[in-house]
């Protein structure tokens, strides 16, 4: 008898496919858009009116291929990467490469652009920005997802977290160089509360991402409701600050 191995909940599939659809869209529109005013710019010195249709006609075309390519690959992900849970290791240092290659792709973008008209450029750069939050936003979750098969950090570097404690409503945002399944264990056995995380961010030793973000949500941070229990770690966050802060 074939056992064939189980597929994804469908939630999980289609939050899988909107998200490819969503990076393919906006990576495909900021390179079909920012190639177009580059050439445009160099072959007239400005950008008149045509040049801006053909700007707009090119980005919407790139958006549209962009999106249809990242749902079927976001699919194909979802399920392949669901039925290959023991290899989720080898997978994400794979695409812990195609995330850096995406992020300096959409550098160049903003750097190409550099030197076009000033609302193209700050448009292009919207569009950059915004594509490199999601690809850190999604990377960031798929290690939350799989944080299992993740081990201490590498040299160099540390683990900054935020991990939920849904029953009572509030997060934690903090940093590690430990193991993530170790980090949680100790710290829902400190809670006494059942944890989860939302997001891992892997940054260099000497980054200020968990101080900055304690700054940024100082005015949600909260006590934990377990008693004698003293972190002041904690914070209540609405889900866009949850967004926002895993997006680094």
């Amino acid at each position: 008898m074939i056992v064939l191995p189980a597929l994804p909940g469908i939630a999980t599939l289609i939050n899988l496919i909107l998200e490819g659809a969503l990076i393919g869209a906006l990576f495909g529109c900021a390179i079909g858009g920012g190639g177009t005013t580059i050439t445009e710019y160099q072959t007239h010195g400005e950008i008149n009116q045509q040049g801006i249709v053909h700007i707009a006609e090119t980005a919407g075309k790139g958006a549209l291929e962009g999106a249809v390519g990242g749902a079927f690959t976001g699919g194909i992900f979802g399920v392949v990467g669901h039925a290959l849970h023991p290899v989720l290791a080898i997978i994400d240092d794979f695409f812990r490469s195609i995330f850096g290659w995406l992020d300096d792709a959409a550098r160049s973008v903003a750097g190409a652009v550099d030197d076009a008209a000033t609302g193209v450029k700050n448009a292009a750069k919207s569009v950059v920005n915004g594509i490199r939050a999601r690809i850190n936003h999604t990377r960031n979750v798929w290690h939350a997802r799989h944080f299992k098969t993740m081990t201490d950090a590498p040299k160099g570097t540390r683990y900054v977290y935020v991990m939920e404690d849904s029953a009572n409503g509030v997060q934690k945002i903090g940093m590690t160089t430990k193991a993530p399944p170790k980090r949680l264990n100790k710290v829902a056995s400190q809670a006494k509360s059942k944890l989860d995380y939302t997001c891992i961010i892997q940054t260099d030793k000497n980054s200020k991402l968990e101080s900055s973000l304690h700054e940024m949500f100082s005015s949600q941070r909260t006590a934990h409701p377990t008693p004698n229990y003293n972190s002041t770690e904690w914070f209540a966050l609405s889900a866009a600050q949850v967004a926002a802060a895993c997006s680094h």
